[in-house]
C-alpha cells in the first residue's frame, strides 16, 4: 500500500484506537488486536470479531445489564470491527507482495 492510503489507514488506526472516547484506549486497542479485554467485553468482542452477523439485541442487552453504556458498546464495536478489517487488509497486502 502506498501514497495517501498509507496515511489514511494510519489516521484511521490512530482515531479508532487512540482518539478521544469514553472507552479507555487500551481497551479499544486490545479489542482491535484480539488481545485479552476486560471480562465484561470478552464474549462480545470475540463474537463481533469472528461472527458479527450473529450479534443480537440480547448481546447488547447483556452488556447494558452489566453496566456498559450505548456509547461504550458503540466504541468497542467499532474498535473490534476496524481491527478485524485492518488485520485482513494487512494479510491481503502481504500475500500480494509475496506473490504466488
Amino acid at each position: 500500500m502506498t501514497g495517501r492510503y498509507v496515511i489514511d489507514v494510519a489516521a484511521l488506526r490512530a482515531r479508532v484506537f487512540d482518539g478521544a472516547g469514553v472507552v479507555d484506549p487500551a481497551v479499544r486497542r486490545a479489542a482491535g488486536t484480539g488481545t485479552p479485554v476486560p471480562e465484561v467485553w470478552s464474549a462480545y468482542v470475540g463474537k463481533v470479531r469472528e461472527a458479527s452477523y450473529k450479534i443480537t439485541e440480547h448481546d447488547v442487552s447483556a452488556l447494558k445489564a452489566a453496566g456498559c453504556t450505548e456509547e461504550e458498546i458503540f466504541e468497542v464495536t467499532v474498535a473490534v470491527s476496524t481491527g478485524a478489517a485492518l488485520q485482513r487488509l494487512d494479510l491481503g497486502l502481504r500475500a500480494m507482495q509475496e506473490g504466488p
